[in-house]
């Protein structure tokens, strides 16, 4: 069950894309967005698990924003908030099953 989290994330992600409604995004939406994703990798981040590509789709995002394109930047922040979650969700799992990967 545990292994599947990851997936089903995917999953969500990629349905929540397809079938998002055709609005276009604007600043206020994409700084939301931009709050919960740093908020969320400020916590992977402390648990020591924040994922390399994370902090790429931020600063993508940041540059989608600057050239005017929302829809793309609050895609991008959605998506390295969502990477957060299962960083903070991996780092969970460990701190409670550590001790069956340890030789015995």
């Amino acid at each position: 069950m545990k292994q599947l989290i990851p997936a089903l994330a995917s999953v969500s992600l990629a349905v929540l894309t397809l079938f998002a409604p055709a609005m276009a995004a604007d600043a206020t939406e994409y700084q939301a967005a931009l709050t919960e994703a740093r908020q969320t990798l400020g916590d992977a981040e402390s648990k020591v698990q924040l994922w390399s590509t994370s902090e790429i789709l931020l600063e993508d995002a940041e540059k989608a924003a600057a050239s005017g394109d929302f829809n793309l930047a609050v895609k991008l922040a959605t998506e390295a908030r969502l990477q957060g979650e299962l960083a903070v969700a991996t780092a969970e799992r460990e701190k409670q099953i550590w001790q069956s990967h340890v030789p015995k």
